[in-house]
């Protein structure tokens, strides 16, 4: 009998060591703990924002047709307003990196609703006058290089390269069987997109090889990623691993990684869980998946992250160490996880749930969707509704 008393006394005291690390290591914040920064009003809920390489200006994008809005963070007062059309929702935002130009994506407010692939807007305008450099119209997905002298546009099994800022069209990649995604290396020399994949590429995937069964699955359910060259438009490789339906990449800002985001195909059916339960993945409650490829060696990186959240922001910090990512628990349950991304270790957890101070006391209204990008200087931006709050890691 005493040897089980010190055995549960053992265990009480490993778990509870469990506990201690675990709250040693994550730091759990509510929306209170973070600093509040006023707007003057302004039409829609910010839905995006991006930093600007002068260090002191950031772009944000509005819902509602709010357009955008340029903010100098040393007063935080809104400089200029440029309005948009064809952008009823709120654009996601990339400015090049020598702050000329910015891409425009249209965003939707739910973007895995049970839908089909949804196509949307995309432009390149001119950041100091608003002028619109190249308007790809309507198309799956666009991407611009960080340098800004390239843009692609994916619409069908068609990756259109177009030299910026002139617009004129340099070559046209086909890629059998592509998706919903396209992400150009950020020095343009390269262009990933993401596609169906063939008998011949699923066997190239440890996983797949030796099961028909999930090889057969595969190739109605499952995607791939490949890399081409936009010098010359060939096939560089393809990533020897399977996702779900990608939604979204992009590079983190060293481009020595891509991040895939994804979410289970609905046709998939009933997916089998913990306890011999089934869950049928609906639309509305469905996780995604954030996973990683070295774009260098073409291979997928073991460590990945998930979120509730329709088509989050992949914002990783100008370290290029820790990945912002936001999820949501329900109506208006809102969080953003900081993580190692190297690790997947959770380093901060911010809980931006509607019960805070700022909510029921200034009435902060958002559509459920979260926008969020980091400063030069290691803060991260956070959109609080109409205003915006700071949190300095």
């Amino acid at each position: 009998m005493l040897h089980l008393i010190l055995s549960w006394e053992r265990l009480f005291l490993l778990a509870l060591a469990c506990l201690v690390v675990l709250f040693t290591q994550a730091q759990i914040l509510n929306e209170d703990a973070l600093r509040k920064v006023g707007l003057a009003a302004h039409e829609g809920s910010i839905t995006c924002l991006e930093p600007l390489p002068d260090g002191h200006t950031i772009v944000a994008g509005c819902g509602d047709n709010g357009g955008l809005l340029f903010i100098d963070t040393v007063g935080w007062r809104i400089t200029r307003r440029v309005p948009l059309t064809g952008f009823k929702d709120g654009p996601r935002i990339r400015a090049s990196r020598d702050g000329r130009l910015l891409m425009l994506k249209e965003l939707w407010r739910f973007a895995v609703e049970g839908k089909g692939d949804m196509q949307g807007t995309h432009m390149v305008i001119d950041a100091a006058t608003g002028a619109t450099v190249m308007d790809a119209g309507s198309s799956m997905d666009a991407s611009m290089s960080a340098d800004g002298m390239l843009f692609a546009v994916l619409d069908g099994d068609k990756v259109t390269l177009h030299e910026l800022p002139s617009g004129r069209e340099l070559r046209t990649i086909t890629v059998p069987q592509a998706t919903n995604a396209v992400a150009l290396t950020p020095d343009g020399a390269m262009v990933a997109v993401c596609h169906r994949p063939t008998e011949a590429q699923l066997a190239t995937v440890p996983s797949m090889r030796a099961d028909k069964k999930a090889q057969k699955a595969g190739l109605k359910f499952r995607q791939m990623v490949s890399f081409y060259s936009t010098a010359s438009g060939e096939l560089q490789r393809t990533v020897p691993e399977v996702y779900d339906i990608i939604r979204g990449m992009g590079f983190s800002p060293d481009g020595k990684r891509l991040l895939v985001y994804s979410t289970r195909d609905p046709r998939a059916g009933v997916a089998p869980v913990a306890g011999g339960h089934a869950w049928n993945f609906s639309m509305v409650d469905q996780p995604g998946y954030v996973q990683q490829i070295d774009p260098f060696k073409g291979e997928p990186l073991r460590t990945g992250f998930q979120s509730l959240m329709s088509e989050p922001f992949l914002a990783v910090d100008p370290s290029g160490t820790t990945l912002a990512l936001s999820s949501t628990e329900g109506r208006n349950k809102r969080k953003l996880t900081l993580y190692d991304i190297d690790s997947g270790d959770t380093r901060t957890m911010i809980d931006l749930e509607q019960e805070h101070r700022y909510d029921t006391n200034e009435t902060e209204e958002h559509d459920g969707r979260l926008a969020y990008s980091w400063l030069a200087d290691g803060r991260l931006l956070i959109a609080l509704g109409g205003d915006l709050g700071i949190h300095t890691p």
